[in-house]
């Protein structure tokens, strides 16, 4: 069998506009194309990505679900039966264009959706799966979406007649229509647009403008104009800067005529049936927004128009029918030889006519009622009705069975009235045509399904509407024809159980009237068949059932179908269908715990507390079910709590067993928990009499998963997921308090501190072998005492750095709460100081620890104190003078080996204690002679010269106090350009004024470098300088020009150059103080390292001299330029340049 006969087709399937917000509706058209194969059972799904969904379709779906990528499927199960190349049978779906993606992020405009499919199957055989050599036919298309921002639209009607009138400066139109343009925004933004509306040539706009919808007040002044396009005149109606609101929809209607001849009126001939076209175009009218809309609509220019209609399109055997033809004239011509043809086909009954037809044939050829009329002529302008009364037969008169008797008209059957026009227009003497059509159909029998009630498994009628696995579902299909006395052929009547509802074979079915004439057989998918055969008219019967439900299913899957289906007269079967949504539940359990007494955050022995423990079944969502055979259990406390067991009681409106205690645990058995009922558990206990401190009681409630059913161990059973719960509550007694200070000082190494320590015991609780333990810093702190409890003195056991108090042993707190409180001396014997900060912290630990109960393991409790030590800090700050030019420096400084540097040290103890017994060294580069200790404030200082270092002793400086020492230094005569001297100031060892043996130390002062920089300097001849840079000499031709340039070393120490002459024109020589270097020829590049020009002191002097012969037969005009650039070859190379100019002088 062919696998391509199941065809479907869509209009429209890739890059489809969207507006984001809003729908687009589509048709998909399937069609069996066997010549000889039926095909049953037809299904469709559409699979739609994240960002859609389904808004509406021709009929609801059976099922939806989502998939793993968030795209949902929506599936129409047993839609209708296809005969072989039966007309196609048309299904509408709208899909929506959400804002937002599941994660919550925007669709954004311009996005393409992708990954959208329809489909549709059907089976060869009519039980699908069920049958043998059942083959399933697929058809699939895929679809593309594109988002866009809005959208327009333009309609009017197919056929329009002319009328316009005769000139476009007279109103004598007679023949007015209107044409409908909606516009559509999205919902996540505005849009600002311009409209353009473009008429074809031959369309009058007339105006009458009426808006509605959300942004109505926006568009009631548009320009018109008459345009040209490629020489046709077209109407243009615009509507500039339009700001559509966000999810606006807005209609707007306008009134056009039609004219006779192009160019209102005055051009060529419009023809009878000429297409002519509306256009609209939407343009954003922000620059910064790309985006459009097109959308035209056409339709043909009548000078003759005829339309026919039936009263009722549905129709039953035996019954009066009036069908009404209409013809309508245009304003421009007369018509004569009129001629109407209306057929009636087989099935119906021609009775009478409001006008006389010329002949009525009942055509066997035809097969139908053949009728004429003839009008010898009509008006412009003028409008012919007639009406034909006719009667649905009960038989055909032309279609036979294979015993050639006439086959009865069944349900379903259609038929198509025609007719035609024709005329001739007068004047013009052209033949013009027209031609329409009504369709009517015979009725069918209606159903209906009806959810009756739920059932337990045991069969008990259920008092709610949710359903449970386990249950029955009680059915009632209904069938009824009693107002259609037509046959209704080959019923069946099919019942598509959701998967959640099984097994479905072998149910119980009561049948009531019309029954089915075979037993009833399973059909695919997950359905039952009821075949009921050809059903006369005026029947009615029933089908009543119970399914059981097996399984909870999902909101979405949980329909169950019910469909009729029948075959006509000619083969074409046909369907309606009924659809119940029924609801499988679960309970919705709640549990909560709760206690009352006098104070749950702080409680003492000898106390009271009330429990309660509440297990309640919703009955607010619609959903809920019953719960069946679980348990509550509520653990209680081990220790700290006696239950009173004659306190404990449950309540309620559930169905449950008596509690019981069991070891530590209250277990409360529930038979039933139904939907609005709930059960309470209260009990109370006593708080134990040797409560203990810090004790926390937290006690849990939680419940089994219930049943769906009374359990039952001889069958299956049915048992949710996720309904078992917690509740818990706390009760705690207050913790024993611990509180460490010390004496407020100034502390240092070697300071006394004094610590005081305290617990508290809290009423109502009590401890046993109480002890308190201290721990000093580790090579920080060292004790010292003496210790004191309560004031009165004790001796600790002291062990290394831990220090502990005699035992309290038991402390009963139970009437008042117990405080004790110690004070020792503790002294601070070292701490660690890092470079440059004024304090360092060490911390102190207390603990205290007792038992809960006799003879247990021991509870600790902690509590630290931190101590901040003080430490002496040199701040010191390193600047110099250099006295030769009086200038002052920070970190750098330019010198020269002629330079005498005066240092001057600033050191200040910038901590808040007092600083002894400092010492600081400077040290002084090999670079540096030293000169002179000038000046010393608050400090001795000497020069060693064996270790070349200024040795500086501070006796004492208070806080915030600072003292200085200033010395003098010279550079060595020696010393090269380019060399660097840092010195810097280093704290070698400073104390407090209480410890001699915490030695600080490591504190440095800035370092100041000394830096003798590389420098040159080329001047030119001052008889002839322009400029610093520039000379200009004049030397006749004939003549030696002799070039002087002076050169000086201005670095700050010896340094070596380079000489450079760019080319020149010339021969020269080179001389330097008047002694001769070389020749060098002329366009010939000089660069030379001269000895005469090595090692150079500061501020050495040299005379560079250049002499040339200036050729005697120069032309006017010529120039010599020499570039003489003296260059230092220390980094960074500094160099000087002198540009030495001779023109000819005439």
């Amino acid at each position: 069998m062919p696998s391509n006969i199941l065809s479907m087709s869509i209009d429209r399937t890739q890059n489809v506009p969207i507006i984001v917000g809003n729908t687009s509706s589509f048709d998909i058209s399937i069609k069996n194309i066997s010549s000889s194969q039926r095909l049953y059972n037809l299904g469709i799904s559409l699979t739609l990505p994240d960002g859609m969904s389904l808004s509406a379709a021709s009929i609801t779906q059976t099922s939806s679900f989502t998939n793993a990528d968030n795209s949902i499927t929506y599936t129409w199960v047993n839609l209708k039966d296809l005969a072989p190349m039966e007309v196609n049978f048309t299904f509408s779906i709208t899909v929506k264009c959400n804002t937002k993606f599941k994660n919550g992020t925007a669709v954004p405009f311009g996005y393409n959706f992708s990954g959208i499919s329809v489909s549709c199957q059907a089976d060869t055989m009519p039980r699908g799966i069920y049958d043998i050599n059942n083959s399933v036919i697929t058809s699939q298309i895929s679809m593309t979406y594109i988002t866009v921002r809005f959208s327009g639209t333009i309609t009017t009607s197919g056929k329009v007649l002319k009328g316009a009138g005769t000139s476009a400066s007279l109103t004598d139109y007679t023949q007015v229509t209107t044409a409908t343009c909606k516009f559509t925004n999205n919902s996540s933004s505005t849009s600002l647009v311009n409209i353009t509306l473009l008429l074809d040539d031959g369309i009058r706009y007339i105006g009458n403008i009426s808006v509605s919808g959300t942004d109505a007040s926006k568009f009631t002044s548009p320009s018109i104009n008459i345009v040209s396009i490629n020489g046709k005149l077209y109407t243009q109606i615009y509507f500039g800067n339009i700001n559509l609101s966000v999810s606006s929809s807005t209609t707007l209607i306008f009134s056009y005529a039609v004219w006779n001849r192009y160019n209102s009126n005055t051009g060529n001939l419009i023809g009878h049936g000429t297409k002519l076209n509306m256009s609209l175009n939407m343009n954003s009218a922000d620059p910064l927004i790309i985006s459009s809309y097109d959308s035209s609509f056409s339709f043909s220019a009548m000078d003759l128009i005829i339309t026919t209609s039936i009263s009722k399109s549905t129709v039953d055997v035996q019954t009066n029918v009036t069908y009404t033809y209409v013809y309508k004239v245009g304003q421009y011509y007369s018509l004569q030889n009129i001629v109407v043809h209306y057929f009636l086909p087989d099935g119906i009954y021609y009775i009478s006519s409001s006008s006389n037809p010329v002949s009525v044939v009942d055509d066997s050829n035809l097969q139908g009622y053949y009728i004429t009329y003839n009008y010898s002529s009509a008006n412009p302008n003028s409008t012919k009705t007639v009406t034909i009364s006719a009667k649905v037969d009960s038989y055909y008169r032309y279609k036979f069975d294979s015993q050639s008797l006439n086959l009865p008209v069944v349900a379903s059957d259609p038929f198509l009235a025609t007719c035609d026009i024709s005329a001739i227009l007068v004047g013009l003497l052209n033949v013009v045509t027209d031609d329409a059509s009504v369709s009517s159909s015979i009725g069918i029998g209606t159903i209906t399904k009806q959810f009756v009630k739920g059932y337990y498994k045991d069969g008990t009628p259920k008092s709610i509407n949710s359903l449970a696995p386990g249950d029955y579902a009680e059915y009632l299909l209904t069938y009824s024809s009693a107002s259609l006395k037509a046959i209704q052929k080959q019923v069946y009547l099919d019942d598509f159980f959701p998967l959640s509802s099984d097994p479905i074979n072998n149910l119980t079915y009561i049948y009531t009237g019309v029954s089915p004439i075979t037993s009833p057989t399973l059909i695919s998918p997950h359905g039952v068949d009821f075949y009921y055969g050809d059903i006369p008219g005026l029947s009615t019967g029933t089908i009543n059932f119970k399914a059981p439900i097996a399984t909870l299913g999902s909101s979405t899957q949980n329909a169950n179908l019910m469909k009729l289906k029948g075959i006509n007269t000619y083969g074409y079967a046909y369907s309606s269908r009924a659809q119940v949504n029924f609801n499988i539940g679960t309970p919705n359990i709640t549990l909560t715990k709760t206690v009352a007494g006098p104070n749950k955050s702080a409680i003492q022995a000898n106390e009271l507390y009330s429990y309660t423990v509440t297990i309640s079944n919703s009955n607010n969502l619609g959903t809920e079910t019953d719960a069946f055979d679980f348990t509550l259990n509520d653990t209680l406390s081990a220790s700290w709590f006696t239950v009173d067991v004659n306190s404990i009681k449950a309540s309620g409106s559930g169905n449950f067993n008596s509690p019981v205690v069991q070891s530590n645990n209250i277990i409360l058995y529930i038979n039933k928990l139904a939907p609005g009922q709930s059960i309470t558990l209260t009990y109370n206990v006593t708080i134990s009499s040797v409560l203990s401190p810090g004790i926390t009681i937290t006690t849990t409630a939680t419940n089994t998963n219930p049943y769906s059913q009374v359990y039952n161990s001889s069958s299956t059973n049915f048992q949710y997921t996720g309904l078992n719960k917690t509740a818990s509550v706390t009760l705690s007694s207050l913790a024993v308090t611990l509180s460490k200070t010390n004496y407020s000082d100034t502390f240092k190494v070697g300071s006394s501190i004094t610590y005081t320590l305290s617990f508290i015991v809290p009423q109502g609780t009590i401890v046993y072998g109480l002890y308190v333990k201290d721990t000093l810093p580790s090579g920080g702190q060292i004790y010292l005492g003496p210790s004191f409890r309560n004031g009165v003195a004790i001796t600790p056991s002291v062990s290394s750095n831990v220090i502990t108090f005699p035992t309290e042993g038991t402390v009963d707190a139970r009437l008042s709460s117990q405080i004790i409180t110690y004070v020792f001396t503790a002294k601070v014997s070292n701490a660690t100081k890092t470079v440059n900060t004024l304090t360092s912290t060490q911390t102190n630990t207390m603990q205290c620890l007792y038992q809960q109960t006799q003879g247990s393991g021991y509870t600790t409790i902690t509590k630290t104190l931190v101590v901040t030590i003080n430490h002496p800090n040199l701040l010191m700050n390193l600047s110099a003078t250099d006295k030769t030019t009086s200038i002052s420096y920070n970190s750098s400084a330019n010198i020269s080996t002629s330079s005498l540097m005066q240092f001057k040290l600033i050191f200040q103890n910038n901590s808040v204690i007092n600083l002894v017994n400092g010492t600081i060294e400077i040290p002084l580069d090999n670079n540096f002679l030293f000169y002179s200790i000038d000046t010393t404030v608050l400090c001795n200082a000497t020069y060693n010269s064996s270790s070349k270092k200024i040795i500086i002793t501070v006796p004492q400086l208070g806080p915030s106090v600072s003292g200085y020492i200033t010395f003098t230094t010279k550079p060595l005569s020696t010393l090269r350009s380019g060399t660097t001297i840092n010195t810097q100031a280093t704290a070698i060892s400073y104390y407090n004024d209480l410890s001699l043996t915490k030695v600080y130390s490591g504190e440095k002062s800035n370092i100041l470098s000394c830096i003798l920089p590389p420098g040159v300097s080329l001047a030119p001849n001052p008889l002839y300088k322009i400029n610093d840079s520039t000379a200009f000499i004049v030397t006749p031709p004939g003549n030696t020009a002799v070039i002087l340039d002076y050169f000086k070393n201005t670095g700050g120490g010896y340094d070596d150059f380079t000489l450079i002459i760019q080319k020149v024109a010339l021969s020269y020589s080179l001389y330097i103080d008047d002694v001769k270097i070389t020749d060098v020829p002329k366009n010939t590049l000089y660069q030379a390292d001269l000895s005469v020009l090595a090692n150079l002191a500061p501020n050495s002097s040299k005379v560079i001299k250049i002499t040339a012969l200036i050729p005697s037969n120069d032309s006017l005009g010529v120039r010599y330029d020499f570039l003489v650039t003296a260059k230092s070859k220390t980094n960074p190379y500094p160099e000087s340049t002198v540009l030495n100019i001779d023109p000819h002088p005439f």
